[in-house]
């Protein structure tokens, strides 16, 4: 099957969009290589949330093209940690003391749905 098809890679993309608009609001449309050098923490992690959102898609493609289970198996854990850094990126933007968390709440919400995903897509693929 085609990575494009799958629905994990769907939501990962729907992922970094959501990410990037996240991002985007909390650092006053900062471009995210601005977002990295900031001295303000907020902006840091709002440009962490795209750098890690970005890799889940080419992450789920990877994990197709896998020669091997042992480059399958580190390719999905690398998919799993860039989906719990988005997490924890999240809970450090609400620690710097932004209030308006509806946006954090709903990528939280999202990336729960891909974690869901991902199990059922790799429990399908063995």
């Amino acid at each position: 099957m085609n990575a494009y098809q799958l629905p994990v890679y769907q939501k990962a993309l729907e992922i970094f969009k959501l990410s990037s608009a996240v991002s985007s609001y909390f650092s006053n449309n900062s471009h995210v290589l601005e977002m990295e050098i900031s001295s303000i923490p907020a902006h840091n992690y709002a440009g962490r949330l795209v750098t890690e959102s970005l890799q889940l898609a080419p992450g789920i493609a990877g994990v197709i093209t896998a020669r091997t289970i042992e480059v399958k198996k580190k390719r999905i854990e690398r998919i799993k940690n860039a989906a719990k850094r988005i997490k924890s990126n999240c809970r450090n933007i609400e620690i710097t003391g932004i209030k308006e968390t509806e946006f954090l709440d709903l990528l939280r919400k999202e990336i729960h749905h891909f974690e869901h995903l991902v199990s059922d897509w790799l429990h399908q693929e063995h």
